[in-house]
Parts: C-alpha cells; structure tokens; sequence
C-alpha cells in the first residue's frame, strides 16, 4: 500500500497515535497506530511503499485499519506497483482513438491546427492518455483526464446540436483542451498528488499558457481566436469561487462549464457510492456543504422487490 498521509494526534490518555491515510488500485483507507506512536512516525513518509499487518475496526462512523505491524518494502520485496494507484478501468487507446475522432469533427482550419499541435504530439498524448483528473473528488485515477475529457467532448457536442448558435468548433476545441494543464498539475507515478507547480499556478492557468505557446508556433492564429480559446480554460470551473480566475461570459463559455460540472459530478457520486459503508444512505460533503443521497440500501431494495 501506499502512505497517502500521516498524523501523530492525541490519546485521551494523555499519550499519541498514529493516525495514517492509505490508498492502492481500489482506493484509499485509514488507519490508526496506537503503539509506539511517536518512534515509528520517522519510519516512513507520505509517499512511502509499505506492507503492513492490520485488522478492520469501526472508527468514528467508518472502517479503518488497526495496524499491528508495518514497515518500507524492501528491495527483496515482490511489489507490483501497477496495483498501487487507481487506473480507469476502460480501454485507453479505444478511448484515445474515440477522442481523435471528436478532434476530427473541428473544420476551423485555425482551431484544428492548434488541436493538431496537442494531440498529434507524441509526449503530448502518451502523457495525456496516462494522467489523472482529480487528486480526490473526480476522475481520481490514471487515464481519468481521457475518460473525463471524452464524456466532457460528448456532451458539448450534443449540446452544440441543440443550441446551433453557439459556435461548435470552438466548443469543442474547448472542450478537448479545457484540463490539460492536469497533465503538470499533478505527478502520478505512484501517489496522486500535487506537483510545485500545480499547487503554484494551477492547472487551469497552466492550460492557458500552454495554449498560447501553441499558437504563438501557428502562423496567422487571430488574437481574437486565441482569446476566446483561452477564456473557455481560464472559466470552466464557473467563476473565482469554484477556482476560475474569470466567470463564463460566453455562449460556449457556458455550455462547457455545465458540461465539466455534470461530468465531474456524476464521477463524484459514483466514486461516494463505491466507497459507501453498509446500510449507508446520506453522505456529507465538505467541498458541496450538504449531505448527498447515494441512493437506497440494498436491503431496502430486497424488501421493495419480496
């Protein structure tokens, strides 16, 4: 497993545990050390591949880990770190291959050479295929910015068709570029985090620099054009108090933003429904303030059924 986090906090007793966040290919778990606390905290780090012995107690209205024993793994060790980080389970390239085909949908010539200057680059798109979306709440999990993306293209493109006035290709060259600043925002290679930069400049400002670099190398690319590209990254998230440096004030503005938010959203609940307790129905959630309903119980769709 990895350590995801770590934190020496207060018995009751007047002495300290070791309070530890872990997390693999299924997800993420706490747990707790209640002996030798303070000695084994210097043992390892967040980061750190571990084993660990551990039985399953109730803490606190959730599951967590007694850990009885824990150590680094050792060189010796046999660890398949593909089972460390959560991955998508779909097929990439087929996905990949889906989401060149949207990129095939844009006619603008100006438009569709700044996407060709993306995805037609080799780094570029053997690190997009790999990268996360979120860190926690959506699309946390190797190949989540892909699968986030596609269904994010879908639903522009759909919503293109309904509202002919809003300009398709711009919609979508904004759909299929508004998070590839996630590419540097996080590193990945065994524990989702946060890089220097992301935490520096954010991903939705890395984006729109990395665009205006692109087109800075595309001849003739309007002013114009590159600003109403960038304002589609710069306000997808809605505005200052969802993370936005800028608020939607375009047509296409809009539809994507409300595009990202089903999206991101629906990930959200079916990652809380996956993480569930038993018998557990009503979720709070910081980051929304209100409770979320994961839908009924099992048990109370068997009675439903008899």
């Amino acid at each position: 497993m990895v350590v995801r986090g770590k934190e020496l906090k207060s018995r009751k007793d007047g002495g300290q545990y070791l309070r530890l966040e872990f997390g693999d290919r299924s997800g993420r778990m706490f747990g707790n050390i209640w002996d030798d606390a303070e000695a084994l905290f210097k043992d390892f780090g967040e980061g750190d591949v571990v084993k660990i012995q551990a039985g399953v107690e109730q803490f606190r209205d959730s599951r967590a880990l007694t850990v009885r024993r824990i150590r680094k793994v050792r060189p010796s060790d046999e660890v398949d770190y593909a089972d460390l980080t959560p991955a998508a389970s779909g097929d990439i390239d087929m996905m990949f291959a889906r989401l060149l085909k949207m990129v095939g949908l844009v006619r603008n010539d100006n438009l569709r050479a700044l996407l060709d200057s993306f995805f037609n680059d080799e780094g570029f798109s053997s690190a997009f295929k790999r990268a996360p979306a979120g860190k926690l709440w959506h699309h946390n999990r190797l190949g989540g910015l892909l699968e986030h993306t596609l269904t994010t293209v879908r639903l522009c493109r759909w919503l293109a068709r309904l509202y002919p006035e809003a300009d398709r290709d711009l919609l979508l060259t904004g759909a299929l570029l508004h998070d590839i600043g996630k590419i540097e925002e996080y590193n990945y290679d065994v524990l989702i985090d946060y890089s220097d930069r992301g935490r520096l400049v954010g991903h939705i400002v890395l984006g729109a620099q990395w665009i205006a670099r692109n087109t800075a190398e595309i001849e003739g690319f309007p002013a114009a054009l590159l600003d109403a590209v960038q304002h589609l990254v710069l306000s997808h998230q809605g505005g200052p108090e969802q993370g936005s440096p800028t608020a939607p004030k375009t047509r296409e503005a809009f539809l994507l933003h409300f595009a990202d938010e089903i999206d991101s959203k629906m990930d959200a609940f079916n990652r809380l429904e996956a993480e569930r307790l038993p018998g557990e129905r009503w979720k709070f959630v910081n980051l929304l303030g209100r409770h979320l309903d994961l839908g009924a119980v099992e048990a109370d769709n068997e009675q439903a059924s008899v």
